[in-house]
């Protein structure tokens, strides 16, 4: 009888041993720490920091990490610089609390964007940052890169993102604040799909798209007469998606922009599935003078419609 306990004993330290071995082992990381209840935050953030104690020099393939209000921004510098520096490959950024200031995240933001061994990065709803790149941004082996609801200081700022990634295959600027920026210049070489749409644009905002090997293209967003979009080298494109609405002319109570449409349909004529939906008026017409619209040779599916209204 008195064996009783000591099998117990070592039952208990055998799970034990187990347990710590699949903490350790485990190389997707997902971390979720947007609580109401100030007891569970301060819970959340002592398993977090013991969690991530126990694992040492384990590397990571991808990290995952959800924050709202409460959550000490020291915590969150030191559970992402913990990702950076052990390799993780697959970064999701998800912070929904206005009290995170950028003042909080410099030392993160050289980290992040500097990483060598990132393949995707996804940032998520930081209402209250400016996203600001630093000046020797490098990011070699970055594939995919999701930008949601974001804002940059300046169009260098993201001139230097982009420029950072030399293996870029997809990019999407999600509902991402763009009114601040005199020009977004999309340029490069290995892009295959890009996706802009939602947010804010500046009234007098220049759109370049320079991506010769694009594949998809998927592009919304509501304009005045005076916003620039520029397609060009467009010619490997085979879907494009594309949804655009005018802000009415208030002098005259309509909006007309046809010329912007026809541009936009030449330079989209090599696609084979072609999705266009705008403001009444422009797709009108548009299909009233058919004999400027450019001929589509590799066009097998088209859609048009209207989802925007003057």
């Amino acid at each position: 009888m008195s064996s009783l306990p000591m099998k117990e004993a070592v039952r208990t330290c055998l799970l034990s041993t187990r347990l710590k071995d699949l903490f350790t082992s485990i190389s997707n990381i997902e971390l979720d720490g947007v609580l109401r209840n100030k007891a569970l935050r301060n819970r959340f953030m002592k398993f977090s920091d013991g969690f991530l104690s126990l694992r040492k020099d384990i590397s990571v393939d991808r990290f995952r990490l959800g924050c709202g209000p409460g959550i000490d921004h020291r915590k969150i510098n030191e559970w992402i610089l913990y990702a950076v520096r052990h390799g993780v490959r697959e970064l999701d950024l998800i912070f929904q609390s206005r009290s995170f200031e950028t003042r909080h995240f410099t030392e993160l933001e050289f980290a992040v964007f500097t990483c060598k061994t990132l393949l995707t990065l996804r940032l998520f709803n930081l209402p209250s940052l400016v996203l600001t790149i630093p000046t020797h941004c490098c990011l070699p082996k970055l594939k995919v890169l999701h930008l949601n609801f974001l804002k940059f200081s300046d169009d260098e700022s993201i001139r230097r993102l982009l420029s950072g990634c030399n293996s870029l295959e997809e990019l999407l600027v999600q509902s991402c604040e763009l009114s601040n920026l005199n020009k977004l210049n999309v340029c490069h070489r290995t892009l295959k799909r890009l996706t802009i749409s939602g947010g804010d644009l500046a009234p007098s905002c220049e759109l370049e798209i320079n991506t010769p090997n694009l594949v998809c293209f998927d592009f919304g967003y509501i304009y005045c007469e005076e916003t620039r979009l520029s397609l060009r080298n467009l010619n490997s494109l085979s879907e494009a998606r594309i949804c655009i609405g005018f802000i009415v002319n208030r002098s005259s109570n309509y909006c007309n922009d046809t010329a912007s449409v026809f541009d936009l349909m030449r330079a989209l004529s090599c696609v084979q599935s072609f999705h266009l939906t705008g403001i009444c008026s422009e797709i009108q017409a548009m299909l009233m003078r058919p004999s400027l619209i450019p001929e589509f040779p590799n066009l097998t599916s088209l859609k048009m419609g209207a989802c925007y209204a003057c």
